[in-house]
């Protein structure tokens, strides 16, 4: 028989028997104790070498320098573990060949991704002049200053913490005229930026209101920066108006310029003494700034880097509403993926429009980092176990009552939308059996991701729409990268998306363009954003500056100009029962 020791050594058992009792090894029997380590390690170093052993064999070729894999791949879950074995046994020669590199085609840009960039970069400002307020009008002015300022405090401010209450509703009222503050002027552009669909009024008054608050604001502003005592002010000011620069008006430079200046004047604000309040509200609106300045890089420059930004000086004050530290926490969630080295080098090696090189490995880290991400976020933002599992993703947010939860939820699936369609088009100059089945693999997991994540936005930005209805930014947000992902995919595919999912498309469409200002739907006859962006040769800023609010008529544009481009309608009148029988189809993990 023999012992379980001896048969895994193939040794010959010698039973013995001894009726003296077993003396365990003693503390001072350290040689004893280490040999014992010893055995135990090699028993589980011979188990992991038979489980090697046991596992597929690949044959490989070098051909001209390059890897050439001779044995099929028949799915994903092969090519990943392809992957591990390469890594495991060829990472000690890749001195003498060089490892799979898989090349893709140059994808064209979106209507929906490279509109407002192309916009923004070619435009010609030719501005009016700024609307001005005669002396009669400031009673009512100062009244609707007031009704501003509450809106802003108790349906905004309560959310993002940019502005301590008990601190700024002292120096309100002490104000003789609220039109000399630069805060007080910057919550009123502020807020008519992010309530613009509910103020009532038209889109011209909101425009002129605006731009009245934000000229007197910015002039105070450039003469406060050099001011010590008023520079904490001059910045978290800035912070305010950027919203009304880059969503309303579309001007990406000016925020530029101002952030700049405001991000200079930070330096000097960190060698400055500060109280606890004061230091707080300066941390959120320098770490504002930076994700602002990173934002606009991204649409103007077309650089992704988010890596440098920190917000381990963002603290809550004992005074604050939970809803400011969830506020805070999402942030930290956010960056923790949008920064991380691994996001920053895919974005930064994909191209829209000209052909990329990636290596294998790194395209299949994409869900493994994303998956490690997301389970690391704390419950309230991780809202079910698998983020690309629609059924899942749909049945979750059912119950989700912020929009602030969802936000980490909407950025894996907008990263997705942004990576994953760069990679429809894979090819290889080293041709095989397998080199063939893993160009197949690829395209159709980038074809598969890109779809998916396209249904979750819309899942979200539905979801978003209810709870917060005034957050109409982050909604238009969510259909720009759908309208990306599912352009892309059409066209480089000449694939046709399924009826329940273009009956959703369109169903959200006519939601959100209903949002949009009924004189801010760009005629047919005027727009021509499909010839811009391949020839960039007119001015299209020239097309939206005619409207009081330029980028919401972009918007209209991009939106009816992806949806020509997909040339579909829906398929029943019902529109709406076709898209709440897709919520609830059984397969709506297949992409």
């Amino acid at each position: 028989m023999g012992c379980l020791f001896c048969k895994r050594r193939d040794l010959v058992c010698i039973p013995y028997e001894s009726n003296e009792p077993v003396q365990l090894i003693q503390d001072g029997n350290k040689q004893l104790q280490r040999w014992q380590l010893q055995m135990d390690q090699l028993d589980t170093n011979l188990e992991t070498l038979r489980e090697l052993m046991n596992r597929r064999e690949w044959f490989l070729r070098i051909v001209d320098g390059n890897i050439q894999v001779e044995s099929r791949i028949r799915n994903l879950r092969e090519l990943f573990e392809y992957n591990q074995a390469s890594i495991r046994y060829l990472s000690p020669f890749q001195h003498f060949f060089r490892r799979e590199h898989i090349r893709f085609k140059g994808v064209p840009a979106s209507v929906a991704l490279a509109s407002t960039g192309l916009v923004v970069r070619h435009a010609t400002l030719n501005k009016t002049p700024r609307q001005t307020i005669t002396e009669k009008d400031k009673e009512t002015t100062y009244e609707l200053m007031g009704r501003l300022v509450n809106l802003y405090m108790e349906r905004y401010n309560a959310f993002v913490g940019f502005i301590h209450p008990e601190t700024f509703f002292k120096h309100y009222n002490d104000l003789d005229d609220p039109l000399s503050s630069p805060l007080v002027l910057a919550i009123c552009v502020d807020t008519i930026a992010y309530f613009h669909a509910q103020l009532e009024y038209s889109t011209q008054e909101k425009r002129d209101l605006a731009e009245y608050f934000y000229t007197r604001c910015r002039d105070m502003i450039l003469d406060m920066v050099d001011d010590p005592e008023r520079r904490l002010e001059a910045v978290v000011s800035t912070n305010l108006l950027v919203q009304y620069l880059v969503d309303i008006l579309l001007e990406y430079t000016e925020a530029r310029r101002l952030i700049t200046i405001a991000l200079l004047a930070c330096h000097e604000l960190d060698n400055q003494e500060l109280s606890l309040i004061e230091n707080t509200m300066f941390q959120r609106s320098h770490a504002a700034l930076k994700i602002a300045m990173a934002s606009i890089n991204v649409v103007v420059d077309g650089k992704f880097d988010f890596s440098g930004i920190s917000l381990s000086n963002i603290h809550v004050l004992s005074d604050e509403p939970q809803t400011i530290d969830v506020y805070a926490r999402m942030w930290k969630h956010i960056l923790a993926l949008a920064g991380s080295e691994y996001i920053t080098t895919m974005v930064k090696h994909i191209g829209y429009g000209q052909e990329c090189e990636l290596r294998l490995d790194l395209i299949l880290q994409f869900e493994p980092v994303v998956q490690a991400w997301w389970k690391s976020l704390s419950n309230e933002f991780r809202l079910c176990d698998d983020p690309f599992d629609l059924k899942a993703v749909y049945q979750a947010i059912e119950n989700v009552q912020s929009s602030t939860d969802l936000i980490p939820l909407a950025l894996i699936h907008v990263i997705t939308v942004m990576i994953q369609p760069a990679l429809l088009q894979p090819y290889s100059s080293v041709h095989g059996r397998g080199n063939d089945d893993i160009i197949t693999i690829l395209r159709e997991r980038s074809r598969t991701l890109s779809l998916c994540s396209a249904q979750a936005l819309i899942y979200i930005m539905k979801k978003h729409l209810e709870v917060d209805i005034e957050g109409v930014v982050l909604s238009f947000s969510y259909m720009m990268s759908v309208l990306h992902s599912v352009c892309t995919v059409v066209s480089c595919l000449r694939v046709q998306l399924p009826p329940e999912m273009q009956n959703m498309l369109f169903y959200w469409f006519t939601q959100l363009s209903s949002i949009v200002p009924s004189d801010h739907h760009v005629p047919e006859s005027a727009t021509k954003l499909e010839t811009f962006i391949t020839t960039s040769e007119s001015d299209r800023f020239a097309v939206y500056e005619k409207y009081p609010m330029p980028k919401l008529a972009l918007l209209s544009d991009i939106f009816q100009s992806c949806f020509r481009q997909l040339n579909f309608v829906p398929t029943t009148p019902n529109t709406a029962v076709q898209t709440q029988h897709f919520y609830h189809n059984d397969n709506v993990n297949k992409a």
